[in-house]
């Protein structure tokens, strides 16, 4: 036989020993999975997250490198440390358990299997956070220097720190027993030596494991209800521990929580998460346990139906705009009127608009030769925000009907105090705790995240003097004597709906929109759903519901004569679209119809505010031509490549929907400009148009519900650098001030 071929027919079994020993220790492994399942699902989903998801990019940001806080970072170093002990814990204890099913995982050649698997997953988690912020940083457009105000490394040792955490952990884990046995030579009468075997003897209860597991899973199940009841009662408090801490506490529970219950199943062949899993997925189906509810009243939680509006006294939408009319308009041809529209874009897009607005009115104040009414808030008739740019102006208003000591000069620093708050962590809470535990049960008894999330406005404009977040909305437009207010511009904030993919536009008047009169194109009036005594935090949240961070919220129309449909869902209103220039286009042609009945002339001054980096200066873009009195900020070109703009079949449809919506954004941006009429011969006579934008800066501006103090001193440097405001200010005096 030659000598190769020999080779081969000697090489066959070889080869089939091989691969038997290869699906061997393959079937092996999966064996030892099945235990601690729950741990492997959740770090499973947090490292996806910490991947693939731009927002986790910046908390990891906002933990290790924007937010100045000493005492988060430890919170995030005690909760990291916290959640990787629980899951070690639990994985070891998993492996204690004598399984009928699995007869594999008493194998002695798993033994060290048995021993590190834990060890490493409990170690991962504080690797995991480091991992997530070396990820958000290679993720920066410029890179990670220059920061705002301190160098590239000042705070570096925060994810050392976290290494080292992890390698502390690798070594207790390794030598517990080493330390535990010195720790009983020395204190003989309280510690008892520990054997030298590598592991406890196997049981086949829980209860069997001993008392120290039983002590454990027994405080875990106690402190798992304690900390949803407190959520439940006070989801505000937890302002300030940060996201990242919340989710790795979340983490710590999940796990221990659910391997006790894999535990119990498993021992006797009951598929008992699979079993929760089916409750939870029936009940949702079935629409029983929608804790969802859009809150009609301060009084009403979102489990509850609500009771029996009462008459609607809200004033009427054109007694508005006669007084508004009447009031700054007399004696004035043509008649400056200010409108804003705020684009969504969560935290950023609050602060953002808060800020420029802020500033504004101190700049147009301090040229006033007495004090009185801020200007600009006089000639300011209505704004159209969507999602965080509604949480921006119902800010701005706030402040406008509640001013403190420091007049308009401390607005911007008032309306930071009041946004700088960590607004992420008491939604996260909830939704981790209370939401979760609501899935399970037959139908609504406790308040869902997205009253968390109103909660926490609440409480943060509290600390800044502002107590109109609570209140009805339609309170703020009416005088005690029910005359109508005007001290206020009218908010339009933008909502949709699920079925029906309209724009549901909520105001604090009486339903605008009649049979006579069809004042929203593709669109619903929310006065017709919403009760007379819809607090303002909820106007502003019904326009912020970006699904998952916010559930779509179910409305019933409150009223005797319901509208149709009578029932509706309601998402973020950046869905139809995120700019808010298409309800604005349309109070505009309200406006100007009104004006003309009763003989006046207006010219519009539009201030536009989007915050999105990568967006280009629509005005220059489609009508650079004219001779606008414009003032916006000219963007550096964005370095690097060009994405591919081919997508697979399967995942051509979701990119679809997503693009088409920051379309029909810049759709309606183009329509408001073209609706303006700008006089070429005497500006000061004709429309004007602001665009307020953001350029990618040297700091990242997160656009979540949290936000750093730096991230604020980057919105403030952009506005300084890119926009005179002086100069604007006198321009906006010129031509708003009455001619004496």
């Amino acid at each position: 036989m030659p000598m190769r071929a020999r080779d081969r027919t000697m090489s066959r079994p070889t080869v089939r020993r091989h691969w038997r020993r290869v699906i061997g220790w393959t079937a092996l492994l999966l064996d030892h999975l099945k235990p601690i399942r729950v741990s492997l699902l959740v770090l499973g989903i947090a490292s996806a997250v910490t991947i693939g998801v731009d927002q986790a990019a910046e908390l990891f940001l906002i933990a290790l490198w924007t937010d100045p806080s000493e005492g988060r970072y430890l919170a995030l170093l005690a909760s990291s440390a916290l959640a990787g002990l629980s899951i070690w814990y639990a994985a070891r204890n998993a492996y204690r358990l004598r399984y009928p099913r699995w007869p594999a995982l008493q194998e002695r050649r798993a033994a060290m299997l048995r021993d590190w698997l834990p060890r490493v997953l409990g170690a991962a988690v504080p690797l995991l956070v480091c991992v997530g912020f070396v990820i958000a940083l290679a993720k920066l457009p410029h890179g990670a220097c220059p920061a705002v105000g301190q160098s590239c490394g000042e705070r570096g040792w925060r994810a050392i720190g976290l290494l080292l955490e992890s390698a502390v952990m690798v070594v207790f884990f390794v030598t517990r027993r080493r330390l535990w046995n010195v720790a009983a030579r020395r204190l003989p009468r309280h510690l008892t030596p520990l054997g030298r075997t590598p592991g406890e003897a196997r049981v086949w209860r829980v209860r069997d494991l001993g008392r120290a597991p039983c002590v454990f899973y027994a405080v875990v199940v106690v402190l798992n209800i304690v900390a949803t009841v407190l959520i439940a009662v006070r989801p505000e408090a937890l302002d300030g521990i940060g996201p990242l801490a919340m989710l790795l506490i979340a983490e710590a529970f999940y796990c221990s929580t659910g391997s006790l219950l894999c535990m119990v199943g498993d021992r006797r062949g009951v598929p008992l998460l699979s079993s929760l899993l089916l409750l939870a997925a029936a009940l949702h189906w079935l629409h029983l346990n929608d804790n969802h509810k859009v809150r009609q009243y301060a009084d009403m939680a979102t489990y509850q139906q609500p009771t029996a509006a009462p008459v609607d006294n809200r004033v009427r939408f054109d007694d508005y705009m006669d007084a508004w009319l009447d009031d700054r308009c007399a004696q004035r041809d043509p008649c400056p009127v200010l409108l804003v529209s705020a684009e969504g874009g969560g935290i950023r897009s609050a602060a953002w608009t808060a800020l420029v607005l802020s500033r504004l009115t101190a700049q147009l104040d301090a040229l006033q030769p007495q004090a009185g009414e801020p200007l600009l808030a006089r000639y300011l008739f209505a704004a159209s925000g969507v999602s965080g740019g509604g949480l921006g102006l119902a800010t701005y208003a706030g402040m406008l009907h509640e001013p403190d000591a420091a007049g308009t000069a401390g607005m911007a620093a008032r309306a930071q105090a009041m946004l700088s708050h960590d607004f992420l962590a008491p939604t996260l809470a909830n939704a981790l705790f209370v939401d979760f535990t609501q899935r399970w049960l037959p139908g609504a008894w406790l308040n869902d995240r997205a009253r968390a999330l109103t909660r926490a406005w609440e409480a943060a404009a509290r600390t800044q003097g502002m107590t109109s977040f609570p209140q009805p909305f339609a309170d703020l437009y009416r005088d005690a004597d029910g005359k109508v207010s005007t001290r206020l511009p009218a908010l339009f904030i933008n909502s949709a709906t699920v079925t029906e993919g309209k724009r549901f536009v909520q105001h604090p008047f009486q339903p605008i929109a009649t049979p006579q009169r069809q004042a929203w194109t593709a669109g619903f009036d929310g006065s017709s759903w919403l009760d007379p005594r819809v607090p303002l935090s909820e106007v502003v949240l019904n326009g912020a519901r970006f699904t998952y961070i916010n559930p779509a919220g179910t409305l019933l129309a409150n009223a005797a004569n319901p509208p149709v449909p009578a029932r509706v869902q309601l998402v973020d209103g950046g869905y139809f679209e995120n700019s808010g220039a298409t309800t604005l286009l349309e109070v505009m042609r309200l406006l100007r119809e009104r004006a003309t009945q009763r003989g006046k002339t207006l010219r519009f001054l539009v201030i536009h505010l989007s915050n999105d980096p990568q967006m280009t200066d629509f005005v220059v873009q489609h009508d650079a031509q004219k001779p606008w009195p414009l003032y916006t900020a000219v963007c550096p070109a964005e370095p690097g490549r060009v994405r591919d703009s081919v997508r697979g079949e399967a995942i051509a449809p979701l990119y679809a929907l997503l693009a088409t919506r920051v379309a029909r954004g810049e759709y309606a941006r183009v329509q408001l400009l073209r609706a303006l009429h700008p006089d070429l011969a005497n500006p000061m006579r004709g429309d004007s148009l602001w665009h307020f934008r953001l350029c990618p800066g040297d700091y990242p501006i997160p656009l979540g519900w949290t936000i750093s103090e730096p991230a604020f001193a980057e919105l403030d440097r952009q506005l300084r650098q890119h926009y005179p405001l002086a100069t604007m200010a006198r321009a906006l005096q010129a031509q708003l001030a009455p001619t004496p």
